[in-house]
């Protein structure tokens, strides 16, 4: 294909990405995404029939019969006694779809996943036995994946590590109208219901450990459990908690739970049961409530996410693991009050609600997913419920990285649009923070110029030092303690800044300016006390995690397991999601890390030396510095083996950590780890650099996304220049990638798109806007568009 050929091409095609992009604009899911579109009632016979015409075929279905792999399920209506919705479901496979259809066609499709609860052992540790895996020098199985050509790949990893299957709440569903969260065990049983007493071999299945789980509508908290006898004879059992309440008792959660026996793709019997088995007078429950409750289910949480970015990308797991994340997070919550956990004492206890992560990681996840409303009451809640005038917090004890980490978020706020009225109604209480980590700052000043940990802001790392057997001892000048600090010195500098101003404020705007001369000569003395810091052993040069000891982790730890630098495990991640350290610097510890028993399959552990505990719930922040750098394989070996392995598979409920190595229980559930997935997904698509004024768009996402045929698109994704979108259309048969980027009005960040194509195909020129274009780089993998572009921009890169 020539020049000229190539710019028609784009002419043609570019207008598909156009359209894409505004879809995503305007879609929130009522389009189906079933297989088949040629199904429709004709006419509503009556409460319980219709005539429909599905595959070919016309016909007067009742309640429980089949036209052709459809199954008539129910019948409802608007309230008004006609009916206007039929519910059809196939049951020809243990994966088909749940359609509500009408005269029209099809109104809803929700998709059915479905995952084992178990792995082959003989697939188990890539083929090594476990104590070899174990005693390695290095992540073995980390290593052994990446040494593959190609990126790692979700199938490989999940048969790596058996599958979580112990934890005291396997899953949960409730909403945030309610105090109460209704707890799962494997296999479906809640302290109101167990599904056995219906059909008496699901106790076994379940005592097998051959429970097959998954969702139902993709990212919708609708569990589904599935007891298979064999290949044509199961029971599906699915539940979800209405967005509704009984008697207005909010401190009662409704659950429906649906029953219903398949033996050759024909449904056999169906139970409804709300909430508790039926007693007198109820004896049965109505399957039209059942059906009127999921359908207001899928609007209302649809309601819920509509104010955030949309995206559309090949791998649907990825996805909707991402938006389930979101919505999990909101159903912790009683309103907008946080709650650590669910269910469990174990965080969901109110002593847990002040947890400085509940507040970080909750609201960067929301702003970074566009939902800037939820993420003002947030804040809101936060500085208004569990922080006083002094900057202390209503909580066990500080995790002084995450009050600088406060900064940057209530500061990510106003950048990504949200109402600064909202930081100068909290203005006490966060300059109240600030002022802490500033004393902090300058009571370390007064250290002699030549000790490592000169300017380094020493207090605790972990709320958890509160329980130890000498909790000053971890009053350390850990790194992440001023990486933190420097990035929420800035941030949040510039911020008052910029709104003292617009509001003609000489104060605020000078108190802003102190905070990011601050940030300047932080950052400074946190690169002299990392130079000073260095320890060798060996070929090794390892940066360790408090400034100035005398040895490293691996070495004082297996000694004495209380050592402070037993808190590393925080203090890494900190370091690595401030964005203060170099490339060189954050590839030190990932090594170090990788080397001495500290990661598992790319997922850093918790709680000591060679513990074995995947910490989910801290991977967020590993992921980001490996996303800053371009660590883009090792990216998605975290990502990957999160989603395996720190989730329960199928109803993808995350455990702060997790045994891999023995098979006691995991960690309860916690929000944090839950929102690993949806952070990273964000990341991956669109990433602002922390320290220049560039937004990436698809850094690193698969290879396998930019295969022949596929696209990959987000819109409505917030940036501190305003909302940006993104289509990419893959023509690699032809030699071509095309992208429709969508940017604001004077767009005032230079914009780099990544294009990591498969096959080691090499980028050889670009067309920007139907004209010749001279800023990309093959090896970087990237096109550059200064900033200044705004509106419709168009790359054609052709290969």
């Amino acid at each position: 294909m020539d020049l000229f050929e190539t710019r028609k091409a784009a002419g043609r095609r570019q207008q598909c990405l156009w359209l894409i992009l505004l879809s995503l604009c305007l879609f929130c899911g009522n389009a189906s995404g079933s297989d088949d579109q040629r199904i429709k009632v004709t006419r509503f016979v009556d409460t319980s029939s219709a005539e429909i015409s599905a595959d070919g075929k016309t016909a007067v279905v009742h309640v429980g019969d089949r036209l052709g792999r459809w199954t008539l399920m129910g019948v409802t209506g608007d309230g008004s006694g006609s009916p206007t919705v039929a519910i059809v479901e196939d049951f020809s496979s243990r994966t088909g779809h749940l359609l509500m259809v009408d005269t029209q066609g099809i109104r809803l499709d929700l998709p059915k996943s479905l995952e084992r609860t178990s792995e082959d052992p003989a697939k188990l540790y890539l083929g090594h036995g476990l104590q070899e895996v174990i005693n390695s020098d290095s992540d073995l199985l980390a290593d052994e994946i990446l040494a593959r050509p190609g990126d790692p790949d979700y199938d490989t990893i999940a048969s790596a590590i058996p599958p979580i299957r112990k934890i005291s709440t396997y899953s949960f569903v409730g909403t945030n109208a309610t105090w109460d969260k209704v707890g799962f065990g494997y296999g479906g049983r809640t302290p109101d219901f167990d599904p056995a007493p219906y059909y008496p071999p699901i106790g076994k299945i379940r005592e097998q450990g051959q429970v097959l789980d998954g969702l139902v509508g993709g990212y919708l908290p609708i569990l589904r459990f599935v007891y298979p006898e064999s290949a044509d004879v199961w029971t599906e059992m699915i539940a979800f908690a209405p967005l509704r309440m009984s008697s207005g008792n909010d401190r009662v959660q409704p659950v429906w739970y649906r029953l219903v026996h398949v033996e050759n793709g024909s449904v056999k019997w169906t139970r409804y049961i709300d909430s508790y088995h039926p007693f007198p007078p109820r004896t049965a429950y109505d399957a039209k409530v059942f059906y009127q409750d999921l359908i207001d289910l899928k609007t209302g949480w649809q309601k819920l996410l509509a104010e955030g970015m949309k995206i559309d990308v090949p791998d649907d797991r990825v996805e909707n693991m991402a938006r389930f994340g979101l919505v999990r997070e909101i159903m912790t919550r009683v309103g907008d009050f946080p709650k650590y956990g669910a269910v469990d004492k174990d965080y969901a206890g109110s002593e847990h609600d002040g947890f400085p992560d509940t507040f970080t990681v909750d609201t960067t996840a929301m702003l970074e997913w566009g939902l800037i409303d939820r993420a003002g009451r947030y804040i809101d809640n936060y500085f208004g419920k569990f922080v006083r005038d002094d900057g202390s917090i209503l909580y066990r004890g500080p995790e002084t990285g995450q009050y600088g980490r406060m900064l940057t978020v209530v500061a990510q706020f106003v950048n990504y649009g949200g109402d600064p009225a909202v930081l100068l109604r909290n203005r006490r209480r966060i300059d109240g923070v600030t002022k802490l980590l500033l004393h902090l700052r300058e009571k370390a000043t007064h250290l002699p110029k030549d000790n490592p940990a000169y300017g380094m802001i020493a207090g605790w790392s972990e709320a958890d030092a509160c329980l130890d057997p000498d909790p000053p001892r971890y009053m350390q000048p850990y790194f992440s303690n001023s990486t933190e600090a420097a990035r929420g010195f800035r941030d949040l500098g510039e911020v008052w800044a910029k709104i003292g101003a617009r509001r003609k404020n000489a104060e605020l705007t000078a108190w802003g300016q102190s905070l990011v001369r601050e940030s300047k000569e932080l950052r400074s003395d946190i690169q002299t006390a990392i130079s000073r810091s260095l320890l060798t052993e060996g070929s090794e040069t390892i940066l360790p995690s408090i400034a100035g000891v005398k040895e490293p982790f691996h070495v004082v730890v297996p000694r004495d397991p209380t050592d402070p630098q037993f808190r590393s495990y925080r203090a890494y991640m900190e370091m690595m999601y401030s964005g203060v350290l170099s490339q060189e610097q954050v590839e030190r510890i990932v090594r170090y890390r990788w080397k001495h028993h500290d990661t598992i399959l790319g997922v850093p552990t918790a709680y000591g030396y060679k513990t074995g505990a995947m910490a989910t719930f801290l991977s967020y922040g590993h992921g980001y510095g490996l996303i800053q750098h371009d660590e883009n394989r090792e990216a998605l070996l975290t990502l990957y083996s999160v989603m395996a392995h720190g989730y329960t598979r199928g109803t993808w409920m995350a455990p702060e950590t997790r045994p891999v190595f023995d098979d006691s229980p995991a960690a309860p559930y916690c929000t944090p780890a839950q929102l690993v997935v949806a952070l990273m997904t964000k990341w991956m698509l669109v990433f602002e650099d922390p320290t220049s004024e560039t937004v990436w768009l698809g850094k690193s996402i698969p290879r396998k996304w930019l295969e022949d045929g596929k696209t990959v698109s987000a819109s409505g994704v917030p940036t501190r220049w305003g909302r940006v979108g993104f289509a990419i259309a893959s023509h690699l048969g032809s030699g071509t990638i095309e992208v429709g980027i969508g940017l604001p009005t004077q767009f005032g960040a230079e914009t780099k798109v990544r294009l990591r194509v498969p096959d080691g195909r090499r980028l050889k020129f670009v067309l920007l806007n139907g004209k010749p274009w001279d800023k990309f780089d093959p090896e970087e993998e990237t096109v550059t568009i200064p900033a200044g572009f705004s509106g419709k921009v168009s790359v054609v890169a052709r290969y």
